[in-house]
């Protein structure tokens, strides 16, 4: 059973009931609020814990792409293209494109313009969105003999990321002044790509449906790894979405209508300091001393906003303390004896 809109906008008000997505296809991090939104057949979610609670963005619409760009989440509702306010969730504009067949993936440009797929007719169209109120599209790129899914803009070499749908699946390169297409990847070997986004060292993480599993490309597309698979909760996995700050990847699962969140942050390794050292390891910070001393530690989101502090005092050798962070990707940052080092 779904909520009348009307019931949502109460939600959004103040009411407290948690939501489960279902239909769902498509995520997206916000990273100024660290939060995320996925996409909910007719309506569409936010959570702040990484999934644990779900509510209502007002009554806003998502059925498929979603991106959030210069204060406003664009999302395809049905092959309309709606502008929300960041801050008050409420639509600020639309756009209607004639002739369309299936609106899917989306990628955005911080010039302020997004690159949209037809998934039905093989079609890329530029959205101008510098006037929310008023956005203009044009088409990029078509007949190109591929099925065009997820999209990333690579704003470095200024141009659109796309990986396409079916057997031995492409991924192409879309310049975005002139439209030509060029392969990045001609037969991946994988089937039915869905999602793309980008990590902060500009390598592509691409999710396919055959086999189920998230592809590491570098940036060049010369190597590929393996890093999430059906193992680690995936199952049909479409959009998905990186957060930089937090080296924190969602992926909207969309055979079980569940979100799931992979950490990537170099968080496990051995960090040491002038005759101390210290690592995250499982639910522990494991720290080593010298001499007995004093060991602060400050816990910071990814927008670097304190969430807790603390001093330990600590004997020489090693001692396990519980994790400060209870939030993944947060960075924790430790003193002793003047010195500084930061984990995850």
């Amino acid at each position: 059973m779904r909520f009348p809109l009307t019931f949502a906008a109460l939600l959004w008000a103040g009411m407290t009931l948690s939501q489960t997505p279902g239909n769902i296809e498509a995520v997206e991090c916000d990273p100024a609020s660290d939060r995320w939104f996925v996409s909910n057949g007719s309506s569409l979610l936010v959570t702040e814990d990484l999934g644990e609670s779900w509510s209502f963005f007002g009554e806003a619409q998502a059925s498929h792409g979603m991106e959030v760009l210069n204060g406003h989440l664009y999302a395809i509702g049905d092959n309309v293209i709606r502008a929300y306010d960041l801050e008050s969730a409420d639509e600020v504009g639309s756009l209607s494109i004639p002739g369309v067949g299936f609106l899917n993936g989306m990628g955005s440009h911080s010039d302020g313009f997004l690159v949209v797929s037809d998934f039905s007719s093989g079609r890329l169209y530029t959205v101008d969105v510098t006037e929310p109120q008023q956005m203009q599209y044009s088409l990029l790129a078509g007949n190109f003999g591929a099925t065009p899914n997820g999209v990333v803009i690579d704003e470095a070499n200024f141009r659109a990321v796309v990986v396409c749908w079916g057997n031995n699946a492409d991924i192409l390169a879309v310049d975005l002044e002139s439209g030509d297409v060029n392969p990045l990847v001609e037969g991946s070997g994988m089937g039915n790509l869905d999602g793309v986004d980008m990590d902060g060292e500009g390598r592509f993480y691409v999710s396919s449906w055959s086999p189920t599993r998230v592809t590491r490309f570098s940036s060049d597309f010369a190597d590929s790894e393996t890093v999430v698979t059906g193992a680690d909760g995936l199952s049909n996995p479409a959009d998905i979405s990186y957060s930089v700050s937090a080296d924190l990847l969602g992926v909207a699962n969309s055979g079980s209508d569940e979100v799931t969140f992979h950490s990537f942050a170099e968080a496990n390794g051995l960090h040491e300091v002038f005759g101390w050292h210290a690592e995250h390891s499982g639910n522990n910070l494991v720290v080593s001393l010298s001499a007995g001393g004093a060991v602060e530690w400050t816990v910071h989101d990814a927008l670097g906003r304190v969430l807790g502090q603390g001093v330990e005092w600590l004997p020489a050798g090693t001692s396990r303390l519980p994790w400060p962070a209870a939030h993944p990707g947060s960075l924790v940052v430790l003193r002793c004896n003047g010195d500084v080092l930061s984990l995850r």
